[in-house]
């Protein structure tokens, strides 16, 4: 690939870290040239940490948080000093970790720390809306119900892990939040809502040692408890599994999932290219040779999601039912082909550089430049700054993305969720089975 002046790009980010007595974990990360500060309180804690008795209480503990504190005892109370500033508030739960995040102008930083150190540390989860919101989480599980393509890709999870928290929904069964009883969630939120098990990240415009002192007043409260080691996700590498929804629609939806390394692994940047090739602009493989050739697929697409003790490479299609079989056999012959055929130079350098330039622009995106860091440090991973991320992509070989290909992408690691009207589990295993 033709070299590029990529000297502006920051060769390492800067940013403090440094833990509270108590063990809080605190990285603050100073940004030029803007007026706002994000603040991210992350709890080491998600559903693969669940029992099935409890399945879907650290999401629905995230949303009573926003219920009321000892200091604050109303939702409005709460968030008002934000809202009333123009202030932004967000919160999700995945599998690994849940976040709290808020974004303000700088003049308004103690609000949004004294809200986020309020939800970590005073939740009192009233009887009422506890029960009341029972009821918005039920809606919102059926929602996702209703969405086929989500409803595919939480098929394809529990084809790969089985009946373990890494193969549940996050959200739960309705059963088991129907059930749910309030004194279960102040333990679990007892139990993991504690310094040791958070790390609080805070970017943007402000003075650091002001902003210590800030810190300290809001979150430096003694707590006695210890960090609590993730639960591992159980790999079966067992052969094709295929899970189908079948139901009255007029499209099929599914996605093909893989196992994959987790986000510490050197083979990484290599992952990152082989997602580009498949998908990564309109003249990506799948959209050229699926899309646009056979017509009748309305998305065709590969992605990558990271957890904390895994990935899953997966490839996703919303297509013509009538076309189905013929679509399938396509992506797998593209599989198939990354597994035999060197990628053309002229090709790999593209998809290269379109990662490249994405990666220059996201640099001008305060967020953006602030993911480098906490994806590193929750993850206990070693720093890479935007350059180091850069140099691994362009270091990337036509050989390294074949061999990727056929470490992945072979039958005992291959799985599959399915919305169909017809019942096609067969005839796709017969086809998936021989990649």
């Amino acid at each position: 690939m033709k070299s590029k002046d990529f000297s502006k790009l920051p060769s390492k980010i800067d940013y403090t870290k440094y833990t509270l007595k108590n063990g809080l974990e605190v990285v603050l990360v100073p940004i030029k040239n803007v007026y706002s500060v994000d603040a991210k309180l992350v709890v080491r804690v998600g559903s693969q940490y669940e029992k099935k008795e409890i399945n879907g209480i650290a999401h629905f503990l995230e949303h009573m948080n926003f219920k009321g504190t000892k200091n604050k005892k109303t939702h409005s109370e709460l968030l008002k000093e934000i809202d009333d500033n123009g202030g932004i508030q967000n919160a999700s739960t995945g599998y690994d970790f849940t976040s709290y995040y808020a974004h303000i102008g700088y003049q308004y930083l103690d609000s949004i720390l004294d809200f986020l150190s309020d939800v970590f540390t005073n939740s009192i989860f009233p009887e009422k809306e506890f029960q009341k919101e029972k009821g918005v989480i039920i809606e919102e599980i059926r929602m996702y119900e209703d969405d086929h393509r989500s409803k595919a890709e939480d098929l394809m999870i529990e084809s790969m892990y089985g009946d373990q928290p890494a193969g549940w929904n996050i959200a739960g069964p309705e059963k088991v939040i129907s059930g749910l009883k309030r004194n279960q969630m102040v333990s679990f939120y007892k139990k993991y809502y504690h310094p040791r098990n958070a790390v609080l990240f805070i970017s943007g415009n402000f003075n650091k040692d002001t902003i210590k002192k800030t810190i300290k007043k809001y979150f430096d409260k003694e707590v006695k408890t210890k960090e609590i080691p993730f639960p591992k996700a159980k790999i079966k590498m067992d052969g094709p599994n295929i899970l189908l929804s079948k139901r009255n629609v007029k499209e099929t939806h599914f996605v093909i999932g893989f196992n994959m390394f987790d986000s510490n692994d050197k083979r990484n940047p290599v992952a990152t290219v082989l997602d580009g090739i498949l998908s990564n602009g309109f003249n990506s493989r799948l959209y050229l040779n699926v899309r646009e050739k056979l017509g009748g697929a309305y998305y065709v697409t590969s992605g990558i999601s990271r957890f904390y003790d895994r990935s899953i490479f997966s490839i996703s299609a919303g297509v013509n039912s009538g076309k189905s079989k013929e679509i399938l056999k396509e992506i797998i012959n593209e599989l198939k082909i990354l597994k035999t055929d060197l990628v053309p130079e002229k090709e790999l350098n593209k998809i290269k550089n379109r990662i490249v330039n994405a990666t220059i622009m996201n640099m001008d995106n305060s967020y953006n430049i602030t993911r480098y860091v906490d994806w590193a440090i929750l993850g206990k991973r070693k720093m890479k700054s935007p350059k180091q991320f850069v140099d691994e992509i362009l270091n990337v070989t036509a050989q390294d993305v074949k061999n990727l290909s056929n470490l992945i992408f072979i039958p005992e690691n291959i799985k599959m969720g399915i919305v169909s009207a017809k019942n096609l589990k067969k005839d796709f295993k017969d086809i998936i089975k021989n990649i």
